[in-house]
């Protein structure tokens, strides 16, 4: 795959093999030569994703690769190589080589000349099509730089590189800390003796023991001691010097002079692998190895037992790019990256596996040549056994995927079964990435939540993909993505383990002096009493071990029973040997043991147990109206138990509520310090107190009380329904949980429906509804007793209106109808209808005329006047 980097372009293959366009490089011959130095490859420990490789001579260019060099990409790096020598920094000779190479996490640092730059950009971006200039930014613009020089370990979230001052700088050194993107380098003045105070610049005379404590007294010779760098294991809290000399310290203070390594060598680089052995490399490329806490220095390289080792490989007709040396730089310690030439003359770079156990077995052979044949350690057999479950001390978890079944006949995948392959896989990554949430699932497998809703339908999908209809041609099964609980330790201790506070890790040691049908040929290969373990404690103030020994004299063998942890050693030193399983070194082990909150640990709120709970301890649950399964809810007047998961843990905690709001989770807000003093304690200023208790494993129920002064009090309603409340509460076991390292500080929403109404809200409720009803109850009485009464005066009072109304508007006598010279009196616009048979003589209507007998005049006489006065006649 082409990937551009500056304004050249590479073009290469990324198995091993590279070219360049721009200047075309078939090969790499023209960048790699059998005679060159080797280099270390140096990165921060298990951090770093990406591994980088400098020292290719007249090329800016630099080998990436994020696999352990599996593969590899040649990236050529667009930087200014422009530098002007002056008398306060010299330049002695211009080259464009990539000195030094450091990979962190965050970034990458170059060096070129006395200019030092770091990456600015991301990993992808290595294969985008995007200009390289801008992606690498220059460090330390007036600094005379000599060297770099990595931290393997980060700290604080930070990680860190050192650079060393030339020139006029000379002794000064200059601390680069990377925190996220962001890098900064702070100058830190010092000198070889501010950082060695406790040495003497010169050798010590040699003895014939292999080691020597440097106190003072003992002798000197006039060789000067020339430390090159330093060395630290925080696993075993070793401290090295080396130079012409390797020093090793376990406090600082007092130093060791290891004789095995000769004065007249020069160590060029120093790798530790972390797991209790290191590996220096010389000027002139020798290459010696020893282990920790032993003072037996080896020389891999060249050795008679290297020769040995590279004759019985060319016996076995083993490929020649398997055991030459030629230009190995170290990847790993037991790994080499290691450049060599076929028979076609064709370079390639290859990583081999280093032949240690082999290398080491040949020099104990080599001698005790003259000696009668026996095994080079005092058992044959080492056995570790009843080891528990990895996962809760690894803290590794671990799924199997299996990829989806393709119906094509043929059985082969292609792009369409691969990309659902790989997508089920980025899913599960995505899934196991966002499982930590504040609610517990029923199960502990973020897989669940992947396949809840479509269990129901696995039958279904299978008969449809036995039948070869699955929609693309692909059928994934469900039970081929589950979470291994189940893991076996196989009889080998972890790489590394976790232990919280009062966590035990045992497990047994089986040694046996012989085999089955074998036999030592001297006593002392017989006798128990030469097989014992050791263990030694890098910090044994933080970790206490115990050992019982139990000798199986009838099976020639002894059972250690290991409590607690550290590292294992046996008391032979430099017992290896090569047995069928090709195991290396034989006879000890190193594990780095993390003493604190064992990562993955976390706090959850169980809502499956909470509800089983509270339903059977109020023996009903009544759930919202709008069910919400994410969040369900709680009655306010039932009780309530929260239960608190963690994973691997139990512990005491303290619950408390430190925000809330009404009616939807948009409403919350978080209280202030006084308000959650006093909402939590019974002490506070308020009357009101939700829970405050330490949960333990038996934890006791709290109810919901909401009373003056609390923020749940006088919610009102805006519906015909009780409101609700969402409480936002905080679990937590600070100060309170003395059984573990970890410090959990959870908050989760609980929602509470069924509300109450506050006392002078109710009161105002019951009043305003009490005078209601005692007014329907009064009237509805009125009604019963009085009704028939007001209906009958209302029908005469309706009577008499209707009486009223029948009298209107009209003229009174008219002449035409009464005759002329009639006397009696005309009232015009008036017209009154009589009924006769009232006892006032019989009347009748004609035209507006109103006629008739007896007193009828009088009546209209009067009628009329008062009609006149009214009209203003």
């Amino acid at each position: 795959s082409p990937c551009r980097f500056g304004s050249v372009m590479l073009e290469l293959q990324c198995r091993g093999t590279g070219c360049c366009r721009g200047q075309l490089v078939l090969s790499l011959n023209y960048l790699m030569s059998v005679n060159n130095c080797s280099y270390p490859l140096w990165f921060t420990f298990n951090q770093a994703p990406v591994l980088i490789l400098s020292g290719f001579p007249a090329f800016k260019i630099i080998l990436v690769s994020d696999s352990g060099f599996a593969d590899f990409t040649a990236v050529e790096v667009e930087i200014d190589s422009c530098w002007i020598s002056s008398n306060n920094c010299p330049l002695t000779m211009f080259s464009t080589d990539i000195f030094n190479a450091i990979a962190t996490e965050s970034t990458l640092f170059i060096r070129q000349n006395q200019l030092v730059y770091y990456f600015t950009g991301n990993y992808s971006v290595l294969s985008l099509q995007v200009p390289g200039s801008s992606l690498w930014t220059r460090a330390l613009t007036k600094v005379c730089v000599s060297k770099l020089n990595p931290v393997h370990f980060h700290h604080n979230g930070s990680e860190y590189v050192i650079v060393l001052g030339g020139g006029w700088q000379e002794g000064e050194f200059f601390l680069g800390t990377i925190h996220g993107m962001m890098c900064r380098l702070d100058p830190h003045h010092g000198s070889q003796d501010m950082l060695l105070p406790h040495l003497t610049h010169l050798l010590s005379a040699d003895t014939e023991k292999a080691f020597v404590m440097l106190l003072g007294p003992e002798e000197y010779t006039a060789s000067p001691l020339i430390p090159r760098g330093l060395s630290y294991n925080p696993f075993s809290t070793i401290f090295y010097v080396w130079g012409n000399v390797i020093l090793q310290s376990y406090d600082l203070v007092n130093y060791v002079h290891l004789f095995d390594f000769p004065k007249r060598s020069h160590i060029r680089y120093f790798v530790q692998s972390y797991a209790g052995e290191f590996v220096c490399v010389t000027d002139s490329e020798e290459i010696w190895f020893s282990v920790e806490g032993s003072s037996v220095i080896s020389r891999l390289y060249p050795s008679e037992a290297w020769n040995m080792h590279l004759n019985l490989q060319l016996m076995r007709d083993w490929p020649s790019c398997l055991h030459f040396p030629q230009s190995s730089p170290l990847l790993y310690f037991s790994f080499q990256l290691v450049y060599v030439k076929d028979g076609r003359g064709e370079g390639k770079l290859i990583k081999r596996k280093f032949p240690l156990h082999y290398i080491l077995s040949y020099q104990h052979l080599i001698v005790n040549q003259y000696q009668s044949f026996f095994h080079p350690c005092s058992f044959s057999v080492m056995r570790i056994e009843d080891l528990p479950a990895p996962q809760r001390f690894t803290r590794m978890e671990h799924y199997r995927t299996e990829p989806p079944d393709v119906m094509d006949r043929t059985g082969f995948h292609n792009n369409m079964s691969l990309a659902v392959y790989q997508g089920l896989i980025y899913q599960l990554l995505w899934l196991h990435f966002a499982y930590s949430r504040p609610y517990a699932d029923p199960v502990h497998d973020p897989i669940w939540r992947w396949w809840k809703n479509r269990k129901q339908y696995a039958e279904y999908f299978f008969y449809v993909a036995s039948n070869g209809n699955s929609s693309g041609g692909v059928y994934v099964n469900m039970e081929s993505y589950v979470k291994i609980y189940d893991l076996q330790p196989n009889n080998k201790l972890p790489n590394k383990i976790y232990l919280d506070k009062n966590n035990v890790y045992s497990f047994s040691v089986f040694l046996s002096i012989r085999s089955t049908e074998e036999m030592g040929e001297t006593p002392e290969e017989n006798s128990l009493d030469y097989v014992w373990l050791t263990v030694v404690l890098a910090h044994p103030k933080f970790v206490v071990t115990h050992l019982h020994r139990q000798d199986l004299i009838g099976r020639g063998s002894v059972l250690y029973k290991v409590s607690g942890f550290g590292v294992a050693v046996s008391t032979v030193s430099g017992c290896s040997f090569v047995s069928p399983s090709s195991t290396p070194l034989q006879g000890y082990a190193m594990v780095p043991l993390f003493i604190g909150c064992p990562p993955g640990k976390r706090l959850a709120f169980d809502i499956t147990n909470t509800l089983k709970y509270t339903t059977k301890q109020n023996k009903r649950y009544f759930n919202c109206l709008q069910k919400n399964p994410e969040m369900p809810c709680f009655f306010f007047n039932d009780g309530w138990v929260s239960y608190q998961h963690v994973l691997c843990s139990n512990g005491s905690y303290t619950l408390k509520i430190i925000g809330g709001g009404p009616y939807s989770e948009n409403r919350i807000r978080f209280y202030s310090l006084s308000e959650i003093l006093d909402y939590n304690t019974e002490k506070g200023r308020a009357s009101w107190q939700v829970c405050y208790s330490i949960l333990k494993a038996s934890s006791s129920s709290c109810r919901w009380v909401c009373e003056q002064n609390s923020p749940c009090y006088d919610v009102v309603p805006l519906e015909l329904t009780a409101p609700d409340y969402f409480f936002l509460v905080e679990v937590s076991n600070r100060a309170v949980d003395k059984s573990t390292y970890c410090d959990y500080d959870l908050e989760f929403v609980i929602h509470i429906h069924g509300l109450r109404l506050s006392r002078s809200r109710g009161i105002a409720i019951i009043k305003v509804s009490t005078a209601i009803l005692t007014g329907i109850v009064f009237l509805y009485i009125v009604c019963r007793v009085l009704g028939p009464k007001v209906l009958a005066c209302f029908a005469r009072l309706m009577q008499r209106l209707e009486e009223a109304i029948t009298v209107r508007t009209g003229e009174l006598w008219p002449g035409d109808a009464i005759g002329e010279g009639s006397s009696r009196p005309h009232c015009p616009g008036l017209l009154l209808k009589l009924t006769p048979g009232t006892g006032m003589g019989a009347a009748w209507q004609h035209s507006g005329v109103i006629t008739g007998a007896g007193k009828w005049d009088e009546v209209l006489e009067v009628v009329c006047q008062h009609r006149r006065r009214r009209s203003g006649a």
